[in-house]
């Protein structure tokens, strides 16, 4: 299964067990019908789950992300978070797919804190 956390500045889809490709279109369809998803970034948080997914899935993944996302979206950044290893090499290929099919900036890192930074989670706004 899976979690969606609401944070004060980004969404945090966090995976707790192994997934699959129906678990994925799952979890594209949830996170973006939530009311901030169009405004707000987001962390997918993989971390060492194993992925079920056939490598001819990962086209019909890029496919429904992208029908999915919201063309009026404000947001500006997705952040993924796998280990390396081939759950990691399948999410690359499925965010590589993804790099010029949603008007958003998306990249993997190893490591939360990483990806946090990159979103610039925490960090004061100046107005």
């Amino acid at each position: 299964m899976y979690t969606i956390e609401k944070n004060g500045d980004h969404l945090l889809v966090k995976f707790n067990e192994i997934f699959d490709f129906p678990m994925i279109q799952t979890i594209i369809h949830h996170l973006t019908k939530i009311r901030e998803y169009p405004g707000t970034n987001d962390i997918w948080l993989i971390g060492n789950h194993h992925a079920d997914i056939r490598l001819g899935e990962l086209e019909m993944m890029v496919r429904e992300f992208q029908c999915l996302c919201p063309t009026d979206a404000t947001r500006t950044k997705t952040a993924v978070v796998v280990d390396n290893g081939l759950t990691g090499a399948i999410i690359s290929l499925w965010v590589e797919g993804l790099k010029n099919r949603v008007a958003f900036d998306i990249r993997i890192f190893p490591a939360l804190e990483e990806a946090q930074a990159w979103l610039g989670v925490g960090k004061k706004r100046v107005a």
